[in-house]
């Protein structure tokens, strides 16, 4: 308790809690603009917080991190363009929502899922941290590359009756990620002579052209063809439909459970990362849920599913930083980098040497977290109002801001034209019944499947029985293999059925 006090007494000072909500306004409006992402944010706010003590500017990081990670939800939900990539998984049925005039209700879910994942992911950081480090700590090819095969299936599971559309998609995505240099050889693969090509297709050019760039092009076809101006978004006059009652929140919990639960677990893994967590929680809540009909047309469980797993990471992803000095993604790398400067060397020492400073930052993400619901809900009138927008206003602010992002994150006019090639190449898609998200799992998880698999066949001189002899891989091949069987078993009944 004296420790607890201590650690009171360090973080509750008026220029940490100031720092706390800076960082969260920051990270809540970088999130929600397309292009402009949390680690760039981060980066960016890094050298401010050199003058600062390490706890001030350790608060005003983890206060992007967080706000920034909720932020995508924002843009996903209320214009089908994804803030952040993990926020891709919200879009699906959180666009949807807002389409049906419930904005309110699928902004609000959005919080309520965002925070309760934070706060449980912060909790099992202060309790289980060093144990769970253990565990992320064990994987190395061959768990890299089950698990990112059993999260591939992740594709079966949300295309729905496209079962082939989606799996072609997915393959593609597969196939656009090989673009560039070979990771183990470093031979040019797919470039065609173009320089640019070969240092691979960026993946914010992808989602940003994919999600925002061909949803303008289909508002305009539907302009035209109606010969009408774009029109608002209807919001629901009705109080149920833009707010989350207790029925709704009795429903999503088991969804926003799983959620925290693999978030939790993906982010204490190094180099995982919030989008396949967000993605891999959305299908198994469709796979558990009763009316799974509903996914993409505006479900409830799958905006919980993928907001609670995206954020539970933000807690999680420090848990191999603080007791094994492992960055878990981008930005806890440039935290690392926070820490150093200041001295404070990760790892086990950390907290037998600064024991007072652990709890005392421990304590201010829970208090991180405290304000940023605070935050979030006071700002949920601004983001409705989005909604009352003119669609004609709307989409050329929003392709301005694609092309501006894109700019600004890749610092390339020819990523631009990539992300307009993107755009053109998703509209194809949608018009012939090709859901995008496969393609983007695809993309996202190629790399990791690639590179996991080449290593395991090299340190096992080409034996597959590495996946099977190895017991945290043997599982997630078992687990890959039961999904497989139950969506074709599914997709059998679904077409003998008279």
């Amino acid at each position: 308790m004296d420790q607890i006090f201590v650690g009171l007494d360090q973080i509750l000072t008026v220029q940490n809690i100031l720092l706390m909500i800076v960082g969260l306004i920051i990270g809540i409006v970088i999130g929600a603009i397309p292009g402009l992402n949390v680690p760039l944010a981060v980066a960016l706010a890094l050298p401010f917080t050199f003058k600062l003590a390490p706890l001030a500017g350790l608060s005003m990081l983890i206060g992007i991190y967080k706000g920034g990670t909720y932020g995508g939800s924002i843009a996903a939900i209320l214009i089908n363009v994804p803030g952040t990539p993990a926020a891709a998984a919200t879009a699906m049925d959180g666009n949807a929502l807002a389409r049906q005039g419930k904005a309110g209700k699928a902004l609000k879910l959005s919080i309520y899922a965002s925070i309760f994942g934070e706060l449980v992911s912060d909790i099992v950081l202060i309790v289980a941290a060093s144990q769970i480090a253990r565990i992320a700590l064990t994987f190395g090819p061959p768990e890299f590359f089950a698990l990112g095969l059993f999260a591939l299936t992740i594709i079966g599971l949300i295309s729905g009756a496209g079962l082939t559309r989606g799996l072609i998609a997915g393959a593609l995505g597969i196939l656009l990620s090989t673009v560039g240099l070979d990771p183990i050889e470093g031979e040019v693969r797919l470039a065609f002579g173009i320089y640019e090509l070969t240092g691979g297709l960026k993946f914010i050019a992808l989602i940003i052209g994919a999600f925002a760039i061909s949803e303008a092009l289909v508002q305009v076809e539907k302009s035209a063809a109606r010969n009408v101006e774009f029109n608002v978004l209807e919001i629901s006059k009705d109080p149920e439909d833009n707010r989350v009652s207790a029925a709704d929140f009795k429903k999503v919990f088991p969804s926003m459970l799983r959620g925290t639960g693999l978030g939790v677990f993906i982010g204490a893994i190094p180099g995982i990362g919030a989008a396949i967590a967000a993605f891999l929680s959305y299908g198994v809540a469709k796979k558990f849920s009763n009316e799974p009909e509903k996914f993409g047309n505006g479900a409830i469980e799958g905006v919980a599913a993928s907001e609670s797993a995206n954020n539970a990471v933000t807690g999680s992803t420090l848990i191999p930083l603080l007791t094994l000095g492992i960055p878990g993604d981008v930005i806890t790398a440039i935290m690392l980098g926070a820490l150093t400067v200041h001295g404070l060397i990760p790892g086990p020492t950390l907290f037998q040497e600064q024991g007072d400073f652990i709890t005392a930052l421990f304590i201010g993400m829970l208090i991180v977290t405290l304000l940023h619901f605070v935050i979030a809900m006071i700002g949920l009138p601004l983001f409705i109002r989005a909604v009352r927008v003119p669609r004609g206003v709307l989409f050329p602010l929003v392709i301005v801001l694609c092309v501006t992002g894109t700019m600004v994150a890749t610092g390339s006019t020819f990523d631009v034209f990539v992300m307009l090639g993107f755009g053109v190449l998703g509209y194809v898609m949608v018009k012939f019944g090709f859901p995008i998200a496969p393609m983007l799992i695809g993309f996202i998880l190629g790399p990791l499947v690639e590179v996991a698999l080449r290593q395991s066949m090299i340190i096992s001189d080409d034996s597959f029985t590495v996946f099977f002899t190895r017991p945290v891989a043997a599982v997630f091949m078992v687990l890959t293999c039961v999904v497989v069987v139950s969506v074709a078993w599914q997709r059998f009944k679904e077409l003998n059925r008279p």
